[in-house]
């Protein structure tokens, strides 16, 4: 009998033991929600990330990714800087660098130079430039958008919209990436003024900078002056200039006989709101061609944040990828229909859109 309870007492204890090791034992199959550090640094140009265009629509794409993986704004997340002067931007990635953040995305191909050189004394840090093609550093990559096929979608809304047959192109300044704007408008106007057998005119001029809204004003004044009745503007926030002058113009005009103009980088519809002559709200946003930065940056950071860094690489963002799009804003439901035939027939390959 009391074999029999020194056995049974030696089985419960074997049971607990086996018990309490098959608790302890790690369960490999159990999957893990670790990821890489990925502290991101955003670093507009001089015109900061609320300029209605591309700083802005990046930095909501960085907000965006943060908010998902539960990342706070700050040091210890992700964060912004804005250098006060071109001559600042190497001072500025620096600073982000010291505040030990291990991905800087920068803004804008003004940035390039500075930021391919932070690449090469910083390799293990990581480094993106939106809006430009990169060398192939293994910590360094570019977003590039087909700027090319969105203004040529413009083009073609402006064309069918035209009364006076003239229609004008304001650039920030003279680069690949303003000149892929120009080439695309122009073909979109020309390709729909042949079809439409009318004689439209293009006239364009470049601001200098990206900064200079000033100077943008002025040169839309004269364009609608000279009977333009549609601008697009590509300009960074140089451009709301351009919105300023067609304000003014507006606000002394019945509705019915405004100017418009064309908005890019992102839906600027909201800069086109005015009173008209007699007091009648109105907008003069034809339309905005819009580059999802905000987009991109969500892209690279996920792809950064799962250690698949795209190093060496230029992803590349156009129509097909929806990196690249047209609003249909205060287009004609005819105009709108056109433009999106335009947009099937580039997706598919049917029309190749020039570069410069």
């Amino acid at each position: 009998m009391k074999l029999n309870k020194k056995f049974n007492l030696l089985l419960i204890t074997s049971a607990i033991f086996l018990i309490a090791s098959a608790c302890s034992k790690p369960n490999h199959n159990k999957p893990t929600n670790k990821k890489t550090d990925n502290h991101i640094a955003l670093i507009s140009d001089v015109n900061g990330i609320k300029d209605n265009s591309l700083n802005q629509s990046a930095w909501d794409g960085l907000k965006d990714y943060g908010t998902k993986n539960d990342l706070s704004e700050g040091n210890k997340g992700y964060d912004y800087f804005v250098p006060k002067d071109p001559k600042d931007y190497q001072a500025t990635i620096d600073e982000a660098l010291d505040k030990n953040f291990s991905t800087i995305i920068s803004v804008g191909y003004t940035l390039k130079p500075n930021i391919i050189k932070a690449a090469k004394n910083n390799p293990k840090k990581n480094f993106v430039v939106i809006d430009a093609h990169t060398p192939k550093l293994k910590n360094l990559a570019g977003i590039s958008f087909k700027n090319q096929e969105g203004a040529y979608l413009a083009g073609v809304a402006a064309a069918y919209t035209t009364k006076s047959q003239i229609v004008g192109l304001v650039l920030g300044q003279n680069s690949k990436e303003m000149a892929s704007f120009k080439a695309g408008f122009i073909q979109g106007v020309r390709t729909t003024n042949h079809k439409l057998h009318k004689h439209i005119k293009v006239v364009s001029q470049t601001v200098g900078n990206f900064s200079d809204a000033n100077k943008a004003h002025d040169i839309a004044q004269e364009m609608y002056n000279k009977k333009a009745d549609i601008i697009f503007q590509a300009a960074g926030k140089s451009g709301q200039g351009v919105f300023k002058a067609a304000q003014e113009i507006n606000q002394a005009r019945p509705v019915g006989q405004k100017v418009w103009v064309i908005g890019s980088d992102e839906d600027q519809s909201k800069l086109g709101d005015y009173l008209a002559k007699g007091g009648q709200p109105s907008n003069f946003t034809l339309t905005s061609v819009i580059k999802s930065a905000d987009l991109a940056v969500e892209d690279i950071a996920t792809q950064t944040a799962s250690g698949k860094f795209p190093g060496g690489k230029t992803l590349k963002y156009g129509l097909k990828n929806k990196g690249i799009s047209l609003v249909q804003g205060n287009l004609s439901y005819h105009t709108w229909i056109k433009v999106q035939k335009a947009r099937q027939k580039i997706v598919d390959g049917k029309i190749k859109v020039d570069k410069d």
